[in-house]
């Protein structure tokens, strides 16, 4: 039984390969506590890889606020994004196997998957799901606390109208992976995570990553979840419940200890302590550009999204990265392959500042860089981006036209049907109405005439759904027929019901 390591640092040769030689453990350590106090973060995990070695694993902080466990290298976190890399791998080692092939048509192996717009529906590829250029936006709502199946998730994809032309555009989508993933059990002939585990996970040596937060929890070595409370207090929160929604865009909960293994397979070109678990040919693919996307690392003057990679620059250094978030967690994972230098970051609360500041901190220090203060830094866009989003909802919220009066609230209680979205179900609850769709029950305001909307601060909320319009049309027989909501349209379904 692997013992709990809380420190880790393994020399190696007298030839450094950094250009600046081995940085100390103090120094490394430093960055992480420099972290943790600035971002008040309540724990952070953290593991680099340099020439196949782990020359830092550690954890720092602790497990929840308010209590004393410590973070160690073997602490378990969601990794949320970062299992996309997981997926593609996966299907790499299902084209080794000569089972698939990246430009196999989804329909070959998902006869049931359907797209709206008639050229992707038609042509869309494996290799498609997994780089983010199937011209759908997000809808992550389509999945995320929702109580249906993963596989109606994916089953929805096909009443969402385009966004961008199929294959002109970088657009971020968790569904096609939710697709991908479905691709790898149909052709595998067993569930995503038990291929992930058997044919990534065993050969790596890695035992203590799950894929569901019950499961994590049930270890007793997993981190808690933080959130912010609406005074701006980090504070637990509860698990991204997905035991019955194991995502392959999202699901693995890992250690640090884990993932420095995971970053030495990626960097020996698919081998591990010399087995050759997929083909240097085939991972080289999932590295490989295959969509322009905005710029993302500071400095960088080109920016690509691989197969569950982004491809781009640091500082002159050519680097595959991707972040990971879910409730409570964020994660970055960093390779710079020239170098044959991994690094990941694992923090237990909703900020990505936090990891990608120490990330950029840690690898100025790895590669002798010019030092940078990249907590000030990444926290001026933090206050950026909230200040930017304060100021959509105050315009939003200006935009009511004072003194205007609902109807009577029985008139709009009904249910209302979309192909994509589903149901919702409007009631009268008292004086106000109550709107219920997925797993989401909401209290809604009157706006202004026929319009109503969501709470602006309930931190519960995800933020699609604070001040989100909703906006009821009446027919030509004076009766509410239409619900805009989300940016979609629902029909009524049902004759007007009169709910107390």
């Amino acid at each position: 039984m692997r013992s709990c390591i809380v420190a880790l640092f393994l020399t190696f040769g007298t030839t450094p390969l950094l250009q600046g030689g081995e940085p100390s453990k103090k120094e490394i350590d430093d960055i992480f506590r420099a972290a943790l106090q600035y971002w008040r973060a309540p724990g952070l995990a953290a593991a680099v890889v340099l020439d196949d070695k782990v020359i830092y694993l550690n954890g720092h902080g602790v497990r929840q606020v308010g209590r004393n466990d410590p973070v160690t290298a073997d602490t378990l976190f969601g990794i949320g994004s970062c299992t996309k890399a997981f997926t593609a791998t996966a299907m790499a080692i299902l084209v080794d196997q000569g089972k698939i092939d990246w430009d196999d048509k989804v329909s070959e192996h998902l006869p049931s998957f359907r797209l709206d717009d008639p050229l992707a529906d038609h042509d869309i590829r494996l290799r498609d799901l997994l780089c983010h250029r199937i011209g759908l936006a997000r809808h992550d709502l389509l999945w995320y606390r929702a109580p249906w199946s993963v596989r109606e998730s994916v089953r929805r994809m096909a009443f969402l109208e385009r966004k961008s032309s199929f294959r002109s555009t970088y657009e971020y989508n968790n569904l096609a992976f939710l697709a991908a993933g479905q691709a790898v059990e149909a052709v595998a002939k067993q569930p995503w995570h038990v291929f992930v585990s058997e044919h990534l996970f065993e050969p790596l040596g890695i035992k203590d990553a799950v894929f569901t937060s019950g499961a994590a929890q049930k270890s007793g070595r997993a981190a808690t979840p933080h959130g912010y409370d609406a005074d701006g207090k980090i504070v637990p929160i509860p698990w991204y419940n997905d035991d019955e929604q194991i995502r392959a865009s999202g699901s693995i909960k890992a250690s640090a200890a884990d993932l420095a293994r995971w970053l030495r397979f990626q960097l020996a070109g698919g081998n591990y302590r010399g087995k050759q678990v997929v083909s240097a040919e085939a991972l080289e693919e999932t590295h490989t550009p295959q969509i322009p996307m905005p710029l993302g690392a500071p400095g960088a003057t080109q920016s690509s999204y691989g197969l569950g990679w982004q491809i781009t620059e640091y500082r002159g250094q050519a680097v595959h990265l991707h972040g990971g978030a879910v409730d409570g967690f964020r994660a970055e994972i960093v390779l710079v392959p020239r170098k044959k230098l991994g690094v990941v970051v694992l923090a237990n609360v909703e900020e990505m500042g936090v990891v990608q500041a120490a990330s950029r901190n840690l690898l100025d220090l790895l590669l002798d860089l010019e030092k940078k203060d990249w907590n000030h830094s990444f926290d001026d866009e933090r206050k950026k981006s909230k200040e930017a989003e304060a100021e959509r909802l105050r315009k939003r919220l200006a935009g009511s036209v004072r003194g205007t009066k609902a109807k009577a609230l029985d008139f709009y209680a009904g249910t209302y049907a979309e192909p994509a979205y589903g149901t919702v179900k409007i009631a009268k609850k008292g004086e106000s109405l109550v709107l219920t769709w997925s797993s989401f029950t909401i209290p809604l305001a009157h706006f202004h005439y026929d319009t109503f909307v969501t709470p602006a601060s309930d931190p519960t909320l995800p933020m699609e759904l604070r001040v989100a319009p909703v906006v009821f049309e009446m027919n030509e027989d004076a009766e509410m027929a239409i619900l805009r909501f989300l940016d979609r349209k629902f029909s009524r379904t049902k004759s007007r019901e009169r709910t107390n």
